[in-house]
């Protein structure tokens, strides 16, 4: 028995809900008018420096989204849910586990996950579709947030794919969230600050029999390099002076850790899975049809592809039009991908991510 995507939704601000597009000429003048700091150097940018084509050149970012102040996390969420219901053709009353990857949790407590599905049942009540004296008895499922940073949505996938696999487990269905609202705790006086974009993505997981699913999974972290990405001004330590939020991160740190990491997660996730199939078939490095990664930046994949001979075209990228979406970004790329036609029935397709923690993750799908 496997757990497949039965599937996949996202959303989008400015499209899907209010919001807007945010280009490049936008972010450079909001650093400039902020004063933003060149990297390297204890001076802010001079305007011939830091120009729309200098952040393509730098990150391959061309444009972002960003959310209106009345949208939170659980918003974004709600939307790329449904989304992914609508596509697997089931619905809220199907789903027996809900778990919610976030970088930007709408709190701390509640989890996302509840303030969600309060949502869905008073939408339900409103629309007459639940009558009000049943509707609180019908979302009594496990129902909660994951914060391991840009592989929260990862995590969140496969908690939800062992919990199907459990033998106590009754319910067929379950739904992994990645949803983020970054813009709300930016430091414009940050140049990173043009790297994050908002959004959400969904799965809905079934559990199911035949050679298609999810075959492995390798989850880890390596946690000497915890203060490599922190998120400023939204901790509970003590601070004499209120910290300004910022997504604060050694850009370079991070990056060549991640150049080491890709490769060595890709043999593992293909050794693993091929002591998973115990033989029965085998997956080499050529049969795999798509690798969907946490979209840090466009330049990160071309070293990877390069060391391992892997064709550039097969690393997906959508983060030209979409920014940093943390936890977001795995799964709204894996909507994308879909939407396009990259992925057919039958295809192996290795999803990975890493972040702040430092955090990673991969899966071998067969789709």
């Amino acid at each position: 028995m496997r757990v497949k995507i039965a599937g996949t939704g996202k959303c989008l601000p400015g499209t899907d809900v209010p919001g807007r597009v945010v280009t490049n000429d936008e972010i450079v003048t909001i650093l400039l008018s902020h004063r933003a700091l060149k990297p390297g150097t204890d001076r802010p940018w001079l305007p011939e420096e830091l120009t729309p084509q200098k952040i393509v050149d730098l990150v391959g970012i061309r444009e972002r989204r960003w959310v209106s102040n009345d949208q939170n996390t659980s918003d974004l969420a709600f939307v790329a849910a449904e989304r992914a219901l609508a596509e697997a053709g089931i619905g809220w009353r199907d789903i027996g586990i809900l778990a919610i990857g976030s970088s930007t949790p709408e709190a701390i407590f509640p989890s996302t996950a509840c303030l969600l599905l309060d949502k869905v049942t008073r939408k339900k009540i409103g629309s007459g579709e639940w009558p009000e004296k049943d509707a609180k008895t019908i979302l009594r499922i496990p129902a909660f947030d994951l914060l391991a940073a840009c592989t929260s949505s990862l995590y969140a996938v496969d908690l939800v794919r062992k919990h199907l696999l459990f033998h106590e487990t009754e319910a067929e269905y379950g739904l992994a969230i990645g949803a983020e609202v970054l813009s709300r705790i930016l430091d414009f006086s940050d140049t990173n600050a043009d790297l994050w974009g908002d959004g959400a993505g969904a799965v809905v997981l079934k559990r199911a029999d035949g050679p298609s699913g999810i075959i492995c999974s390798e989850m880890g972290s390596d946690p000497w390099g915890a203060d490599a990405a922190y998120g400023v001004g939204k901790d509970s330590r003590y601070h004499e002076t209120p910290a300004h939020p910022n997504i604060a991160i050694r850009g370079h740190e991070i990056q060549k850790w991640v150049l080491k990491l890709i490769p060595e997660l890709i043999a593992r996730t293909l050794v693993k899975a091929n002591g998973v199939l115990g033989g029965t078939r085998r997956v080499e490095l050529d049969d795999v049809a798509l690798f969907i990664c946490h979209q840090a930046n466009a330049r990160i994949f071309e070293f990877p592809a390069k060391k391992m001979g892997i064709p550039l075209d097969k690393f997906y990228v959508n983060v030209d039009r979409r920014g940093n979406c943390s936890s977001a970004s795995v799964l709204m790329a894996l909507r994308e991908a879909v939407e396009e036609g990259r992925i057919k029935k039958g295809d192996r397709v290795m999803l990975m991510s890493f972040g702040g923690g430092l955090t990673w993750a991969t899966m071998l799908v067969e789709w």
